[in-house]
C-alpha cells in the first residue's frame, strides 16, 4: 500500500511539474531586438528564419531602424546574435526572463460584491459581455446591442450601437478590437470608448451629434480567453478553430476576402502567426465583422480596427507596398490629425503610412472595408509602444484617455464631411435587424 501511495504521488508530482514547466514556458526566454540601418538590412531582417522553430517573432521590422522583435530561448541566443553579426545588424537583449512579466490572470470570475467592474482592467470576455448588458440597460436611450452570432467555440458576440437618434440615418463609425488574441489593450480601448460615449455629457453634444458609433470590443473571444488561460498561452494570436490536422487557429486579419492570400501570409495551418485560413472568411469571427460592414455599407464612413503594438496608424493598401489608393492624401491627413490630438493630450504620436509600406499583408479587414465595401476612411490602429503585448494594466488610466482624443478627431471629421448626407436606415423599409 505504501509503495502504491508513493507511486501515485510520484505520478501526480510529475504531472504537476510538467504543467508548471508548460505554464512557465516563457519565464527563461529573452526579448531580443535586431535593428536594420539600411534597405538591404531591412530585406535581410525580413528573411529571418529559425529552422528549429523555437524562436518566436513578436513583431517584424517595418523599415530602417524599426526593430525585429524576437522571443528567444536561452539556448538560441547565440543563433540570433550570429544572424545579426552576419548581416551587420544592431543587436539588443532588451529583457531577460520575459515571461515573468506576464500578468497572472484570475480564472475564477470576480464576485461583483467584492470588486466592481473597472474600465481600466483587462477584463474577461464574460465580464465584458456583462458590462455591455449593463450599459444597454442603464442607457437604453443611447445603446442597443445586436447579437452577431457565435464564435467557433460558441461564445455569443454582441455589437454595441451607440446613437442619440437611431432612425436619423446618420453616418456610422465602426470600431472593432481584439481580432488578435494577445493584444489585450485593444479591447480595453474599445470598452473605454463605450464608457466615454455613454457617460461623458460632452459626447452627446459632440461625438454623438449626427454620428452613430458601432463598437465590437472583442472579435476573437475564443483566442482572447485562451490567452487568459495560462501564461504559456499569453502570446497566442489566432482564432481557435481546428484544422483537418492537429493544428489550431487562423490569423483573422489575413482571412478577409479582398486580395486574400496574395502576400504576407502562411498557407501552413500550424503556423503560429499568419495562417490565412483554408479560404476567405473561413472563420465565424471574420464573417460577423464582414456582415456588419455589408449590412451598413451605405452609411458606414469610417472603420478602425484596433490592435497593438508599435504606435502606428496605417491605411490601405495593406496587401501591397507598390502603390497606394488615389484617395491616400485624405486618409493620410486625417490620420495625422488624429496623431496630433493624441500627442496634445500627452501621448506618443502615431507613425502614419500606408499599411503596405509598413509591411505587405493581404486579407486584412482595413483593405476589405476600403476596397470591397467602399468605406471612405479605413485604418488599422496599433496602440502603445515599449511594452510589446504585455502593456501594464496600471497604465491604462493614462493612455486610454489620450487615445480617446484621437477618436474625437475621427468623429469630428465624419460629422463635418457626412452629417448632411442622410441615408435611410434599413429599418425604415421594415427590416428589423435588432
Amino acid at each position: 500500500m505504501a509503495q502504491l501511495l508513493v507511486l501515485v504521488f510520484g505520478i501526480v508530482g510529475l504531472w504537476t511539474q510538467v504543467d508548471c514547466l508548460a505554464n512557465n514556458k516563457y519565464d527563461d526566454y529573452s526579448l531580443v531586438r535586431i535593428y536594420p540601418a539600411n534597405e538591404t538590412q531591412v530585406e535581410a531582417v525580413n528573411r529571418f528564419q529559425d529552422h528549429e522553430d523555437t524562436i518566436e517573432v513578436l513583431k517584424g521590422s517595418r523599415g530602417i531602424n524599426d526593430s525585429l522583435d524576437l522571443l528567444v530561448a536561452p539556448n538560441r541566443i547565440n543563433y540570433a546574435r550570429q544572424f545579426a553579426d552576419e548581416n551587420n545588424l544592431g543587436f539588443e537583449v532588451k529583457q531577460q526572463e520575459y515571461g515573468r512579466t506576464f500578468k497572472s490572470v484570475e480564472r475564477v470570475p470576480r464576485r461583483r460584491v467584492l470588486r466592481s467592474f473597472s474600465i481600466y482592467d483587462y477584463n474577461s470576455f464574460s465580464a465584458i459581455q456583462e458590462y455591455l448588458e449593463t450599459v444597454a440597460r442603464r442607457r437604453p436611450e443611447l445603446v442597443t446591442l445586436q447579437i452577431l452570432g457565435n464564435s467557433y467555440q460558441g461564445r455569443r458576440v454582441k455589437l454595441a450601437k451607440i446613437s442619440t437618434n437611431p432612425n436619423a440615418g446618420n453616418p456610422i463609425i465602426f470600431i472593432d478590437a481584439g481580432i488578435h488574441a494577445r493584444e489585450w489593450v485593444a479591447p480595453a480601448m474599445a470598452l473605454y470608448l463605450i464608457h466615454r460615449l455613454t457617460n461623458d455629457p460632452d459626447a452627446r453634444q459632440n461625438e454623438l451629434n449626427g454620428v452613430d458609433w458601432y463598437i465590437l470590443p472583442v472579435v476573437n473571444p475564443d483566442g482572447y480567453e485562451f490567452t487568459r488561460s495560462s501564461k504559456a498561452n499569453r502570446l497566442w494570436r489566432k482564432t481557435r478553430s481546428k484544422s483537418n490536422g492537429n493544428c489550431y487557429g487562423v490569423d483573422g486579419n489575413r482571412n478577409y476576402g479582398f486580395k486574400w492570400a496574395v502576400s504576407g501570409v502562411s498557407n501552413n495551418p500550424c503556423d503560429r502567426e499568419t495562417y490565412a485560413g483554408p479560404q476567405p472568411f473561413s472563420e465565424p469571427e471574420t464573417q460577423m465583422v464582414r456582415n456588419v460592414m455589408l449590412e451598413n455599407a451605405k452609411r458606414l464612413k469610417l472603420y478602425v480596427s484596433v490592435h497593438s503594438y508599435g504606435q502606428y496608424l496605417v491605411y490601405p493598401w495593406g496587401y501591397t507596398g507598390d502603390y497606394i489608393p488615389k484617395e491616400w492624401k485624405k486618409l493620410d491627413s486625417l490620420a495625422r490629425s488624429v496623431s496630433d490630438a493624441v500627442q496634445r493630450a500627452g501621448g506618443k504620436p502615431f507613425r502614419v503610412m500606408s499599411a503596405g509600406k509598413w509591411y505587405p499583408a493581404a486579407g486584412g479587414s482595413d483593405d476589405y472595408a476600403f476596397g470591397a465595401v467602399g468605406v471612405p476612411y479605413s485604418y488599422t490602429m496599433e496602440l502603445t509602444d515599449g511594452y510589446e503585448f504585455v502593456f501594464p494594466e496600471r497604465l491604462l488610466k493614462v493612455v486610454l484617455p489620450q487615445f480617446y482624443e484621437g477618436f474625437r478627431v475621427f468623429g469630428a471629421q465624419i460629422k463635418k464631411e457626412f452629417k448632411n448626407s442622410r441615408v435611410p436606415r434599413d429599418s425604415d423599409t421594415n427590416d428589423n435587424e435588432d
